[in-house]
């Protein structure tokens, strides 16, 4: 099912592509209630999907669409549907708002990122000015945003009610025959410490209902989120042990694989995954693997010229 009631007013969306594994993936928030809002919107390819289901829902009116982020998984969508609902205000940070008013350098890098998959996901449109509010002037009453640099240094998280609508800041989470698969989203560049920073931020709020961009929900936010953190460093320790070992490239990206599904536990359940869905995942995890190496040669980079700054 498409469609999955969350909690009494709240609804997840899979937004599945016409591309082999990605369902169960990107996924929409819809709150419904006395505002009405979406967080993230998805690609440009899938907004018709979204259109359909906000009308099943007999959604007329959007009060707010809050992006945690611009990449085009989360928000290439968003033109057009800004153009279906013209009352809705697009909250998204204050650094990705010249990105949404011409989104063209965007689709370049993206195009150079994800290549057919971009083109799967469909070109983002403009947004009109007047239709955006920066997250830092954002001051609706019972709403909170927060800048979770990491995942992207134009990443917000959202809290409202009960809920915390976390983007990636907490990497990527699905439930897989009553086990949690979780894993890292560090593409390059990355940089650990806003990463480990922006959990922290988080972890201050206490326990919520933590709502991930992919895909799902868990009912307690400072688990979930103290065992990601835990996660990320030991990422990086596994990372940087087989760069010790390894320079061939593809080989060391196999061996970290390898080597992560024996000491994390929390992405061993990659084995129990469909077929088509670790092919998805295997792509994505090169790309957090290849965000880790970045950051991990930049800190062995700065440590040669700058010794002094670890004494």
């Amino acid at each position: 099912m498409n469609r999955l009631k969350m909690g009494q007013n709240l609804y997840l969306i899979d937004l599945k592509q016409e591309i082999e594994g990605f369902r169960n993936f990107i996924g929409s928030w819809i709150y419904t209630g006395e505002r009405t809002f979406i967080v993230d919107v998805g690609p440009s390819a899938s907004i018709n999907m979204l259109i359909g289901y906000l009308n099943d829902l007999g959604v007329d009116r959007v009060d707010f669409i809050l992006l945690t982020h611009i990449h085009i998984d989360h928000a290439g969508g968003i033109g057009e549907l800004t153009e279906h609902f013209p009352e809705a205000k697009v909250v998204c940070h204050e650094r990705a708002v010249k990105h949404l008013l011409a989104p063209e350098k965007l689709w370049e890098a993206t195009k150079k990122a994800l290549g057919k998959i971009a083109i799967a996901y469909g070109e983002m449109k403009p947004v009109f000015e007047k239709k955006i509010i920066p997250s830092n002037e954002f001051h609706e009453e019972g709403f909170e945003a927060i800048s979770t640099p990491g995942h992207a240094i134009h990443h917000v998280s959202y809290f409202y009610d009960k809920y915390l609508f976390a983007g990636e800041v907490g990497g990527v989470f699905h439930m897989v025959n009553d086990a949690i698969y979780q894993r890292p989203a560090t593409p390059p560049k990355f940089y650990l410490e806003k990463a480990v920073e922006s959990l922290d931020k988080l972890l201050k709020k206490g326990k919520k209902e933590i709502c991930f961009g992919h895909f799902g929900m868990h009912n307690d936010s400072e688990e979930i989120l103290l065992k990601h953190k835990e996660q990320m460093f030991l990422w990086k320790d596994v990372i940087a042990d087989q760069m010790k070992q390894q320079s061939n490239k593809d080989a060391l990206v196999d061996n970290c694989i390898k080597e992560l599904l024996l000491a994390d536990r929390l992405f061993m359940p990659y084995h129990q995954l469909d077929d088509d869905i670790k092919q998805r995942e295997l792509f994505f995890v090169k790309n957090t693997i290849d965000g880790y190496i970045g950051y991990i040669n930049s800190m062995t980079n700065s440590a040669s010229t700058n010794p002094s700054s670890f004494q």
